[in-house]
């Protein structure tokens, strides 16, 4: 458990809040000093300065973040219906390009909705297997932001390995976070913002730098391993023991963990990701309760969660 101290204000204290008008909360007994009962907002979030939560107290975040850089690796070119049928994608009649458009649009949405309250430099790398100009042109028109910064690059190596392989390479000019992302995975609207408040709350809570991942995976509930719950923003995150590829890190544990995380292009493992699941031995890695983000692949998605309204909506806005 976290230490907590329990004690009075002294009436002094009291006093001189009340005379400066100070709304706050005491961060030792968790009690309201001098509340404005008129304009109640409950609990409360500032980037890279602090949060409030009014049943659990006062956290000033030590953790900033300064830069995000989003590797999102696509392949236009791969067919979704040429497969077998134990391959047929959850969403029913879609070429590979909806797919991506689809996905990526609940992205920006949800980086947009981040940006309505916080200001924070974000690039979003395209990494692209076997792309053309017309398909990045629409990717473009699809961003629908002046705040975010994009660059474009082709894979060295075809397939799935070499775009991965060009992430990691590319993420070693990054600054601080680092986001690999695939193009086949849904965005809630509050998925970046929810992101980005925990990544920060949780790594100043236990003193170094996590992984995060935005999926509650079904397979999540499979197996059985000790775990811990923690608070983000406004979701519980629990530790999980492995992942796809999907997943937020630091430069930090990008430069601790290179060789194992490059592993995963590098040769065959069993699972896929096996790599970084050995990293989460010792670097703690969550997820959420309940999804924020959705993997669009031959399963249901999620476990409760109605995925299908975030993809007909961000599907009805995509500019084929």
């Amino acid at each position: 458990m976290f230490p907590r101290k329990y004690k009075k204000i002294s009436k002094f204290k009291r006093f001189l809040l009340k005379l400066l008008k100070v709304y706050a909360i005491d961060k030792e007994t968790l009690n309201f000093v001098n509340p404005d009962y008129k304009n109640e907002k409950g609990n409360y979030f500032i980037l890279n300065d602090k949060t409030i939560f009014l049943s659990n107290g006062y956290l000033k975040l030590n953790r900033k973040i300064t830069k995000i850089d989003i590797f999102f690796r696509y392949a236009p070119n791969n067919q979704l219906w040429n497969s077998t049928d134990s391959w047929k994608r959850i969403v029913p009649n879609i070429n590979k390009e909806e797919l991506i458009l689809t996905c990526l649009r609940s992205l920006i949405a949800s980086i947009n909705k981040f940006h309505e309250n916080n200001k924070l430099d974000i690039t979003l790398n395209f990494i692209s297997d076997i792309s053309n100009k017309a398909f990045d042109e629409k990717l473009l028109n699809n961003l629908n932001s002046s705040k975010i910064s994009t660059n474009f690059f082709s894979s060295k190596i075809k397939g799935n390995r070499g775009t991965y392989l060009e992430c990691c390479d590319l993420a070693e000019k990054s600054k601080d976070l680092i986001f690999f992302i695939e193009d086949d995975y849904l965005f809630e609207p509050d998925c970046f913002e929810e992101m980005i408040f925990t990544y920060s709350r949780l790594s100043t809570l236990l003193k170094d730098d996590v992984i995060l991942c935005p999926s509650d995976y079904p397979f999540y509930y499979d197996s059985s391993y000790n775990t811990s719950i923690y608070i983000g923003k406004k979701y519980r995150w629990r530790v999980v023991k492995e992942s796809l590829l999907t997943f937020m890190m630091s430069k930090k544990i990008f430069e601790i963990n290179k060789n194992k995380i490059r592993m995963v292009g590098e040769k065959e493992n069993d699972p896929f990701e096996k790599p970084l699941h050995d990293i989460y031995k010792s670097t703690p890695c969550l997820a959420p309760v309940g999804s924020l983000s959705y993997h669009i692949n031959r399963h249901i998605p999620a476990i409760m969660e109605n995925w299908s309204d975030v993809w007909k909506d961000c599907y009805n806005k995509i500019v084929k």
